[in-house]
């Protein structure tokens, strides 16, 4: 509840008052806020798989949501004077609260009322989140160009890059570590990199469609093939790309261990046409897969 408090008194000091610059007067901030949101909310969504029952149960985890405020603390180093302050103090109280083990849903509220009120105050769409699917098969294009060697072709972390790099790179297959996280949450790890890894940020080297056409792809490559009507509710992409795995499947009222292929339906849920462009990535993966068995097979395991 302190640092609730904390950030509370953020909003009352970034929000606009007299004599304290408009959004229109006070300049572009709208890629510095963010940054700053992007980087507060995977601390907060890293912290929270950190941490469970008041103690630490992935140390690297909560070592890199420290580094994600950090992070976010250098950067609200650009925004004018008088919301610079105050929201370095309440990040100064974000990494406290980490540094203690405070509790996951405490951080979480912090993240979403600071990155609310510096939205609010600047007038800046945080998210980016576009109104219509990303085209898959340009995700898998990028995908494959950009993310492949390092994550793998299947999103194994087996990647040929990657076989060095120290901590490895994540598995985006594995279903069951990945429940939490949504395809805005891939986006804003492929825009500013992961602290602490290998990962680099792609903001300045891919387009922000890209970018998401990218996250909406490796999403997909934890799931089996899609089955099954997505229903009305489901099918705008400014709705699910904010959603985890588990909150589809409680808005599909299935079990989480049996929803795999009716959350695959959602996710490339793609107006009238999202059948057939899922089946042809499918396909298209399928076929690139069995060409790695055979090569393997016949011993030309560095082909």
């Amino acid at each position: 509840m302190i640092l609730i408090s904390a950030v509370s008194s953020f909003l009352l000091l970034a929000s606009p008052q007299q004599g304290v610059q408009s959004p229109a007067s006070s300049g572009d901030m709208a890629p510095v806020v963010q940054r700053i949101a992007t980087t507060v909310q995977l601390a907060a969504q890293e912290y929270r798989i950190g941490v469970s029952g008041g103690r630490v149960v992935m140390a690297a985890e909560v070592e890199e949501a420290g580094l994600f405020l950090a992070e976010a603390r250098r950067t609200a180093e650009r925004l004018p004077p008088e919301s610079s302050r105050s929201t370095i103090s309440a990040l100064d109280e974000m990494i406290a609260a980490v540094n203690r083990t405070a509790d996951p849903d405490s951080l979480a509220v912090a993240a979403r009322t600071l990155t609310n009120g510096l939205a609010e105050r600047y007038g800046v769409d945080v998210d980016q989140v576009p109104g219509s699917a990303p085209a898959l098969a340009r995700g898998a294009q990028v995908y494959q160009q950009n993310c492949a060697g390092c994550h793998g072709l299947a999103g194994r972390g087996d990647g040929p890059d990657g076989l060095v790099l120290n901590p490895p790179p994540g598995a985006l297959s594995d279903g069951v570590r990945l429940v939490g996280v949504s395809p805005l949450d891939f986006y804003r790890r492929i825009t500013i990199g992961v602290a602490g890894t290998a990962m680099p940020a792609f903001e300045t080297r891919l387009t922000a469609a890209d970018r998401w056409a990218a996250a909406a792809y490796a999403t997909l490559l934890r799931y089996p093939a899609p089955a099954g009507e997505v229903p009305p509710g489901l099918r705008s992409f400014g709705t699910t790309a904010r959603m985890s795995d588990a909150q589809v499947a409680e808005a599909l009222g299935v079990p989480q261990e049996r929803a795999s292929a009716a959350i695959a339906a959602v996710r490339s849920f793609h107006g009238q046409e999202s059948g057939a462009e899922a089946a042809a990535v499918f396909a298209d993966v399928n076929r690139r897969l069995d060409s790695v068995l055979a090569l393997a097979a016949a011993g030309q395991r560095a082909e």
